[in-house]
């Protein structure tokens, strides 16, 4: 199933090289998301690190100065042991505001 959020991504990361002989093109994003409000423990938000389809779908925006938002489309797809979330596609529609006293502490 493919869907596409709007999203505050904080920030990201990607590897290309070769561990043991074998090529490897990864990526990552680092999320924001509010943590599950019928749980009386938790508050606020937390981040969220998210696979990428390959290396291919981080690196346009790496220039970019973080946080940003930005609309991710994810494949969502069911395994034996649970659900599998991966990025397809990132498209940065504007930076985002840190979270308050963020500013404060650089």
């Amino acid at each position: 199933m493919q869907v596409v959020q709007k999203v505050v991504v904080k920030g990201a990361g990607f590897f290309e090289g070769t561990v043991e002989g074998v090529q490897h093109a990864t990526g990552q994003i680092f999320v924001e998301e509010a943590f599950d409000a019928s749980k009386p423990n938790y508050k606020g938000f937390r981040t969220v690190e998210y696979k990428c389809e390959n290396s291919g779908v981080v690196k346009p925006v790496m220039h970019l100065e973080f946080p940003i938002t930005a609309e991710v489309q994810m494949e969502i797809s069911a395994t034996k042991r649970g659900q599998q979330i991966l990025v397809r596609a990132i498209k940065p529609v504007g930076l985002a505001s840190p979270q308050p006293g963020q500013a404060a502490r650089a």
